[in-house]
């Protein structure tokens, strides 16, 4: 509740958005107020002293039928190493052993194409569709590249645009990989979708949230399954000078402000999450005969 209350005030100092605070007794959606802010965002112009082009290299103003977004799209050689291996080893992937782990059989038929690794950065208040997905990384395996894209709103503007990639993509490869998406990712995505009256098909049950796997593999071994902790403890994944996640809306509001937010750091972060999910299939459906002999 503290951290909305603050998010909420950073709106308004920010943007100089006149808002009545809610009296003693009433119960004002919170939503519905993000949602006004959004409306007043989407018609400003921040001013950034350092271009975006600047800052994150690589983006490049992506066009649809809905208009105009930022996308940043690298594709690594699957022999970039993340962590402790290769991204190559994510071709070894036993669908069926992951199926086992989620205890969903539909997934023993899966394939690495149809695979779409997914996470996102959110403006972190309350769930529905108030929250805003202001920054959307996605990978998927081409060829003998994996081709990383990140898809962010430089202003509300560009939401209903992006939203639409997005949910292309999505069709394009219908697996969803995640970390704790099956509870949060899919439905940010999903809520803003059907506001902007997008098709879409993020509530697909055919979905795959690691954490779960994770979970059921290595509750017994690990301090917990957080993603940092199962990157340190399985996946050799030591970040250095992180934004946490937590952080990650305050960075954007401030840099749709005035350019003053990390924006580069919540990018590197979201990228080194798309890579973690990468990796942590790989780890998850991957026999270790050492491990599993013992």
């Amino acid at each position: 509740m503290d951290r909305e209350r603050d998010l909420r005030s950073k709106l308004k100092r920010s943007f100089g958005v006149a808002q009545r605070e809610p009296q003693p007794g009433t119960r004002t959606d919170l939503r519905e107020r993000l949602a006004r802010h959004a409306r007043v965002l989407g018609e400003r112009s921040a001013r950034h002293a350092t271009p975006l082009e600047a800052l994150v290299p690589g983006g490049v103003e992506a066009r649809n039928d809905a208009g105009s977004f930022w996308l940043c799209r690298a594709a690594l050689p699957l022999s970039f190493v993340h962590g402790a291996h290769a991204l190559a080893r994510v071709r070894d992937v036993d669908f069926a052993r992951l199926g086992s782990l989620a205890t969903n059989t539909d997934l023993a038929d899966a394939s690495l194409e149809r695979c779409l690794f997914l996470d996102t950065e959110t403006t972190g208040l309350s769930g529905g569709a108030g929250t805003a997905v202001f920054l959307c990384g996605l990978a998927f395996v081409l060829g003998d590249e994996l081709v990383v894209e990140q898809v962010f709103l430089r202003a509300f503007a560009d939401e209903r645009a992006a939203l639409l990639h997005v949910a292309q993509r999505l069709r394009e490869r219908p697996l969803q990989v995640t970390f704790v998406g099956k509870t949060f990712d899919r439905h940010r995505l999903a809520a803003r979708m059907t506001l902007h009256k997008i098709a879409h098909a993020m509530l697909d049950p055919r979905h795959l949230d690691l954490f779960h796997l994770a979970r059921r593999a290595w509750k017994k071994e690990l301090p917990d399954t957080k993603l940092r902790t199962v990157e340190e403890h399985r996946l050799g994944v030591f970040r250095a000078d992180d934004l946490p996640g937590s952080e990650a809306p305050r960075a954007w509001l401030d840099w749709l402000r005035d350019g003053s937010g990390p924006i580069e750091r919540v990018f590197e972060h979201n990228r080194l999450d798309v890579l973690s999910l990468v990796a942590l299939m790989a780890e998850l459906g991957v026999a270790h005969p050492r491990r599993e002999s013992g």
